[in-house]
């Protein structure tokens, strides 16, 4: 065996988060589109964008689970997972543009893959928080109401694993941590003003997310002497109800809809959902790296 990846193992685990990966792309497309009816101006159908986005997202969980895969069943359970997804999709009567994922899994789970060393859990993560930054700010507008009281904003759920993933970043060193942080502000700035988000919206999103971040960063810094789940926990705490509270209240104070029962709704809710989401993400990460070198070959 040779390569820079990792050598087998959990191969039943790897082979089913690698088909899954691809299997769940024209869904995860479905349901965002569902998802992002409830906002203010819903539409008809997902932009090619972010369909591709989600398919690069998908890449990172792919390519960890892969590198745990012989190069031959890897190759045959993705294709079965393509396959199998590209089967459901038609089936199910779902627009074809949302097996555009496929390919850009593919791509993406080939191109991590063939990066040396742990580069591949750094790309990894970075695509991932990145991605779900874009994504959480694209659904910034969409509330899920739960019962009387809870009013979710959908973007929360991308943002509850971008501080697992960020906080995965932190193996890198510091300053790579704050240049994945002012990549993902410029990127979602570029994003927003590509689909025509208004102005407000972009500098609230760019401010949220430097210094929730920053905060975090900071507070992770001073837990490294503990353990990953108690590094996560402290680090969110913190940066959770900051990014909540900034985000929501610079972007929609003054809105006719945006009561001071509203903002508490969407506050607490949101709060509650990102840490949840945040300590699901870092139970299933942990402290083992998702890339470690091969053993050499004799």
């Amino acid at each position: 065996m040779s390569g820079p990846l990792a050598a087998p193992r959990r191969p039943t685990a790897a082979t089913l988060v690698l088909a899954g990966a691809l299997a769940v792309g024209p869904w995860s497309a479905a349901l965002l589109n569902v998802l992002s009816r409830f906002g203010q101006s819903p539409p008809d159908t997902l932009p090619w964008a972010v369909i591709v986005l989600l398919g690069a997202l998908l890449a990172a969980p792919a390519a960890a689970a892969a590198v745990h895969l012989p190069r031959t069943l890897a190759v045959s359970t993705a294709a079965a997972g393509a396959a199998l997804a590209l089967a459901g999709a038609t089936a199910a009567g779902l627009p074809l543009a949302y097996t555009a994922t496929l390919p850009v899994t593919l791509l993406g789970l080939a191109l991590l893959r063939a990066l040396p060393g742990s580069a591949p859990e750094l790309y990894g993560a970075a695509l991932v928080y990145v991605g779900c930054t874009i994504l959480a700010n694209f659904t910034f507008d969409s509330f899920l109401p739960l019962g009387d009281f809870f009013l979710v904003n959908v973007g929360t759920f991308f943002f509850g694993v971008t501080f697992t993933q960020r906080d995965r970043l932190h193996h890198f060193g510091r300053g790579v941590v704050y240049r994945v942080i002012l990549f993902a502000g410029a990127a979602n700035v570029v994003a927003a003003l590509a689909v025509g988000t208004p102005l407000r919206y972009v500098a609230v999103s760019f401010l949220a997310i430097l210094v929730s971040e920053t905060a975090d960063t900071e507070v992770y810094h001073r837990l490294l002497h503990r353990r990953w789940i108690a590094r996560v926990a402290g680090s969110n705490a913190v940066s959770a109800p900051l990014d909540t509270i900034l985000f929501t209240t610079l972007a929609f104070v003054g809105a006719p809809f945006a009561t001071a029962a509203w903002m508490t709704q969407v506050i607490v809710t949101d709060v509650i959902v990102k840490y949840a989401a945040s300590m699901v993400a870092a139970i299933t990460v942990l402290s083992r790296p998702a890339w470690v070198p091969r053993p050499p070959t004799g």
